[in-house]
């Protein structure tokens, strides 16, 4: 199975998230959740999403505080 990445930097190694399983957009925000349950919200929007190689491009708007993540149990 291979889950999607998000990126800031569409030539960046690291990802911001991976192994992401849901993904819900808002005006001015992006919610993503891993397949283990863990959440992240970024201040932002999707730039876009390459199902081929399973990356999400996001752009960050100046709200996004870095390491803003947070878990939860299911």
């Amino acid at each position: 199975m291979c889950l999607a990445k998000a990126y800031f930097n569409k030539s960046a190694d690291n990802p911001i998230l991976q192994d992401i399983a849901r993904m819900r957009l808002h005006d001015d925000r992006v919610e993503l959740e891993t397949l283990f349950g863990e959440e992240r919200v970024i201040s932002g929007r999707v730039v876009e999403i390459d199902f081929s190689t399973s990356k999400i491009l996001l752009s960050e708007s100046a709200k996004t505080k870095p390491g803003t993540a947070r878990g939860r149990v299911k």
